[in-house]
């Protein structure tokens, strides 16, 4: 495994972990929490270090498969089901609760929630098609990207009032408060991956790797977050802003991801492999399987306690217990599709 490969499993996973606290802080964090300067800066790290990374990522190593068109839409169709699957997981202590009579809310909000997995697909099933286009004209990727950030912020301003359209929108420019990674903007992001690896492919970028050029942009980093820090986290923590984000804070999230990826490379080479770096690494391996196991928790156990935890220690807790849980759920799940389903590999 390169390098390269490892790095980018470490941010995953330092990105696992982030979402894990993010969605506790979002289903669990009472409103004072929620609103306080702690829990804004929660909500942050929840934001820019989390989907943009994934995504990015996400749109690199598909670029950089082998994988051909067919099997790539393939892929798109099963993540896609697997998302609206998990919708129904997640989600099935507050559908039993409706059906009870217990609890009174829309679900279908819930059931068709435009999360990062129905996101996922459906990003694979509009880039693969036009992957040859890409390999051909690497200009088409900075053209959608353009289309992207500009036209899913402006269609916000058109709602449609059917109700079938409204569910259908909501999936490509997130025109309801369910749309959580609509196709626009978002499908900029793996487009980014997109493009840097095409970028990486043409041009030399070795001069990252300089223990000067790595000391400029260390400080560069630092001047620019410091500087920009305060209007980061006020879109980040109004999640309708987050969710619905326009060209500006696109622009940022870029220049936060490279130096942010630049600076978790530098701190591996540095420290090496350690124990903390081999259990990152595995959660960014394992990330679909985590993602979902770590859902059907959180989102189970929310519909009891919705918005109750007024502690940020209570909060740290089930911070540590869900992600303690999940981890081994997740372990147990590899251990069985390993050796009890496909023994013969053992």
């Amino acid at each position: 495994m390169s390098a390269r490969t490892l790095t980018a499993d470490v941010l995953k996973g330092i990105a696992v972990l982030l979402m894990i606290q993010v969605h506790l802080v979002e289903l669990f964090a009472s409103p004072d929490i929620f609103v306080s300067h702690t829990g804004k800066l929660l909500l942050f790290l929840g934001g820019p270090p989390v989907a943009p990374v994934f995504m990015i990522l996400f749109g690199y190593f598909m670029f950089s498969s082998d994988k051909s068109t067919g099997q790539l839409m393939w892929r798109g169709l099963k993540i896609l089901a697997l998302g609206m699957l998990l919708n129904l997981a997640l989600n099935a202590h507050l559908l039993w609760a409706v059906y009870k009579g217990a609890v009174q809310v829309d679900v279908w909000s819930y059931v068709f929630g435009v999360d990062i997995l129905p996101f996922a697909g459906l990003g694979l099933l509009v880039i693969a098609p036009l992957q040859k286009v890409m390999q051909q004209h690497p200009v088409v990727v900075l053209f959608m990207i353009l289309v992207a950030i500009f036209t899913g912020h402006y269609l916000m301003n058109y709602l449609p009032e059917n109700n079938v359209l409204k569910y259908l929108s909501a999936f490509i420019y997130g025109s309801t408060e369910w749309s959580y990674f609509p196709l626009l903007p978002w499908i900029a992001y793996p487009l980014s991956g997109i493009a840097l690896y095409q970028l990486q492919r043409r041009y030399d970028f070795s001069f990252f790797y300089l223990p000067k050029t790595r000391l400029l942009f260390g400080i560069t980093f630092f001047l620019f977050f410091v500087f920009t820090f305060q209007y980061a986290v006020s879109v980040s923590s109004d999640l309708l802003m987050y969710y619905h984000h326009g060209a500006l804070f696109f622009l940022w999230v870029l220049l936060f991801v490279v130096f942010y990826a630049l600076l978790i490379d530098e701190f591996y080479q540095r420290t090496g492999e350690t124990w903390v770096s081999r259990y990152l690494s595995w959660l960014g391996r394992n990330l679909t399987f985590v993602y979902v196991v770590q859902w059907i928790i959180i989102g189970n156990i929310a519909t009891g306690i919705y918005k109750t935890v007024s502690s940020p220690l209570y909060l740290a807790c089930w911070f540590a217990g869900i992600t303690i849980v999940t981890s081994g759920l997740v372990y147990l799940l590899l251990w069985v599709k390993r050796v009890v389903l496909s023994p013969a590999k053992e």
